[in-house]
């Protein structure tokens, strides 16, 4: 088997990653399933990459001796008692790591999750929980006594509605904790899940719209301060958005990906840039697949040339009549700024990114009704791809008829055009164009 690992991170790579072939990490453990509360899932991530898989160990043991035998919260603190041997450490961090793991099981009782919830009164109320409250080692049997503390615990069984299932081999595979919580997020947002925003948007299914504060916050990459005190406990990190993309999501996306192909994963990731403010990228659309709702086209990782990945429902016109009485239908929950982004992927599948520039700066500078101008443009690239004389020409030949076909001659049907850029002069003035 390819050790996709290898392939996407270096040994001194992302923090908390360990660089050893899946086969060897976990080919004792079987795949089942285990449930955390959403709570747990979107909580900033503040253990290792040991750490997080001794928790999906001691969530796997709770399963069996709680949830299994519906059993609800334990009376007594004895009953959440777990024993580890090192052959239990070896299975969770690699034989040759049995130590470090040793290690990292004493640290999780050191470290705090955060929680918040509405209390009674409707109040906010956040709080600190600990996953482990007291660690043993017995020096004679060699035995790990571990005691899970009673608040994680409804966190844990007896739920009902919001929480998230995923396979715990699966999530024990991954080779750094950005990758275990895109799994995470990744078996959140899978399902029949199918998300809807305030404005009545509605995307396709498992793709979900991820805000950059949040996905900062649960990756925990921002600073952290004390909400009482506001003391700094930790400074923010990847402060660039292509560090994040570099850092923490392509390496997951990769390994992820194999590891569905490998048949290892149920599901795996693709992702688009959403909207900015200025240069500010606001959000990101996360694209889940799964073996019921697999990617249409093919299970590959998006690259450049691919058709854009859209995020919301659009209608399917299998006719050129009327086209452009349907366009609208087509797109018709997308807003201006979404509209500009698909707009901005169709140029820069055939265009320079100068080029892509200019028109796109065109529009902007053309005012009035953006969005008309976005459908009428993304409308007129679309009915040149269809033809199949287009379809088969060379790269060079689909620029140059973007350029000066499409823009200059066919977007005359809805009575506007744009002219090319000549110049630095003429792409920074908008000259050319006219309605």
């Amino acid at each position: 088997m390819t050790n996709c690992i290898s392939k996407v991170l270096a040994p001194q790579g992302l923090d908390g990653c360990i660089c050893m072939p899946p086969s060897k990490r976990v080919q004792e453990l079987r795949h089942e399933p285990v449930m955390w509360s959403n709570v747990l899932v979107d909580a900033p991530i503040v253990y290792s990459l040991l750490e997080r898989r001794l928790l999906y160990r001691l969530t796997l043991e709770v399963k069996h001796r709680f949830t299994e035998k519906n059993l609800g919260a334990p009376e007594s603190w004895k009953d959440l008692y777990f024993q580890l041997t090192d052959a239990d450490l070896g299975l969770i961090g690699g034989r040759t790591n049995v130590l470090q793991t040793y290690e990292a099981l004493s640290e999780i009782g050191k470290k705090f999750i955060t929680v918040s919830f509405k209390n009674e009164k409707s109040e906010t109320v956040i709080g600190n929980v600990h996953w482990v409250d007291t660690f043993f080692y017995n020096t004679e049997t060699g035995m790990y006594d571990v005691r899970v503390s009673p608040e994680i615990m409804p966190y844990l069984i007896n739920l009902s509605k919001q929480f998230t299932s995923f396979d715990v081999a699966t999530a024990m595979m991954m080779s750094s904790k950005f990758g275990q919580k895109f799994y995470e997020l990744c078996c959140q947002f899978s399902g029949d899940f199918r998300f809807t925003d305030t404005t009545g948007n509605v995307y396709k299914k498992n793709v979900v719209p991820l805000d950059m504060d949040y996905l900062r916050r649960i990756f925990d990459l921002d600073e952290k301060k004390d909400p009482r005190t506001g003391k700094v406990l930790s400074k923010g990190k990847y402060k660039n958005f292509n560090d994040v993309r570099r850092r923490v999501i392509e390496p997951a996306q990769q390994e992820l990906n194999q590891l569905y192909l490998e048949g290892r994963s149920n599901v795996w990731f693709d992702y688009t840039e959403g909207d900015r403010v200025g240069r500010r990228i606001k959000n990101l659309y996360l694209f889940v697949y799964t073996k019921d709702n697999p990617k249409a086209e093919n299970c590959r990782i998006w690259q450049q040339g691919d058709a854009p990945l859209c995020p919301l429902e659009t209608v399917v016109v299998d006719s050129v009549k009327d086209r452009r009485a349907v366009m609208a239908e087509t797109w018709r929950q997308c807003s201006a700024d979404e509209l500009e982004t698909v707009f901005g992927a169709l140029l820069k599948r055939y265009l320079k990114a100068d080029e892509a520039g200019h028109y796109l700066r065109t529009i902007k500078a053309l005012g009035g009704n953006r969005r008309d101008l976005y459908l009428q443009a993304i409308q007129a690239i679309n009915d040149k791809e269809a033809q199949p004389k287009f379809a088969a020409a060379t790269m060079a030949y689909k620029r140059k008829s973007i350029i000066q076909y499409v823009f200059q001659e066919n977007l005359k049907e809805y009575g506007w055009h744009m002219t090319p850029p000549k110049t630095a002069t003429s792409r920074r003035s908008m000259a050319g164009c006219r309605l």
